[in-house]
């Protein structure tokens, strides 16, 4: 009789392997380390290049310059940078390409103002002048935008004439306030009044405005004849600048009484206004300019009534005033005597404050 062997398991299947739950969740955690480890190498795979314009010259070959500038970069940034590339020399300067890794384009803050014909950037004839400045101009830069500059240097431009030195201030990093750069035409020479009043007085409305002045900078003779008064401020947006010739007078002394007069009835009622002041003599004449930021709010139409001469229309002043009074659109503040450039003739320039 044949028989047969038993198996030791006595005929039972052999049981599956069971894992643990907390091995199981070793094991996927582990997993998703390594993924969000190669995921975050991967995210910084991406290049971006930053341009370094008119950096100054400190080595005679640019390229030895490259390891200080991008040891600055990333000091600065907190990224890597891949390499610095010379892509330009001038005569106190050269310009450099850094490349840098990054999840994605960094944004930096800049007085590196972006061309336009809107003010000239320079702000000094010499150098030196400009490096004296420069740690005073950085510590505003901070302080108004509460970032912290990559780099911070005096810059030529070289095929400029005048005052061509201009600050360089860069951050990582966008800001509320902004530099900016506007401008205004300049007539003449201002008289009768300082350059420290018209900066006092524009940095005030510009602080009304939720602005900061930073430097207010005069080019005589820097465009057709004319010169121009540069603006660099901090603000959330682009404002708008100018100087308005509002009476033409024959002498000085007249303008400089005009000059009371206006700041009298006008000076705390004109929330853009920033200064009020005479030029030099203009063709045997001296004119009365008002700075204004934004659109003024005045508005200074000439009287219907004329007069031949300055005399006569002072004398008759009064009463042109009285004439144009009670309008129920605008409030009559007051009234200056002017001669029209083309007829010659004098009439009362009317300065109205549109009513709310």
């Amino acid at each position: 009789m044949e028989m047969r062997r038993k198996s030791h398991l006595n005929g039972q299947l052999p049981k599956p392997l069971r894992i643990d739950n907390s091995f199981q969740m070793k094991i996927i955690t582990t997993i998703l380390a390594v993924l969000v480890l190669v995921t975050s190498s991967l995210a910084f795979a991406d290049v971006f290049q930053f341009s370094l314009r008119g950096y100054p010259k400190k080595d005679r070959n640019c390229h030895e310059q490259t390891s200080a500038i991008a040891q600055q970069f990333e000091e600065g940034t907190q990224v890597k940078v891949v390499h610095v590339e010379c892509i330009a020399e001038k005569q106190t300067s050269y310009d450099f390409a850094i490349e840098y890794e990054a999840p994605q384009k960094l944004d930096f803050t800049s007085t590196d103002y972006p061309f336009n014909l809107i003010g000239n950037p320079g702000r000094y004839r010499e150098q030196a002048d400009c490096l004296k400045n420069l740690s005073v101009q950085t510590e505003m830069f901070s302080q108004a935008t509460g970032l912290a500059p990559v780099f911070s240097y005096c810059r030529s431009q070289e095929l400029s004439v005048g005052k061509n030195w201009e600050m360089i201030i860069t951050a990582k990093g966008t800001s509320r306030l902004k530099p900016e750069l506007g401008s205004y035409l300049l007539f003449d020479n201002p008289q009768g009044i300082t350059y420290q009043e018209i900066y006092n007085g524009l940095k005030n409305s510009l602080s009304k405005q939720g602005a900061v002045l930073a430097d207010l900078v005069f080019h005589f003779n820097s465009v057709m004849g004319t010169g121009e008064g540069s603006i660099h401020y901090f603000s959330d947006k682009p404002l708008h600048f100018t100087m308005e010739r509002v009476t033409k007078v024959p002498t000085f002394e007249a303008c400089s009484q005009q000059a009371r007069e206006l700041t009298a009835f006008l000076g705390e009622r004109e929330k853009n206004l920033f200064t009020i002041y005479c030029g030099d003599q203009q063709f045997g004449a001296y004119d009365l300019h008002v700075g204004f930021i934004e659109k003024p709010l005045v508005e200074w139409p000439k009287s219907m009534e004329k007069f031949s001469s300055f005399s006569e229309c002072v004398a008759n002043k009064d009463q042109v005033i009285k004439n144009h009074q009670g309008s129920a659109l605008s409030e009559l503040l007051g009234g200056l005597c002017s001669q029209d450039f083309q007829t010659r003739a004098y009439h009362v320039i009317l300065f109205k404050l549109p009513k709310q």
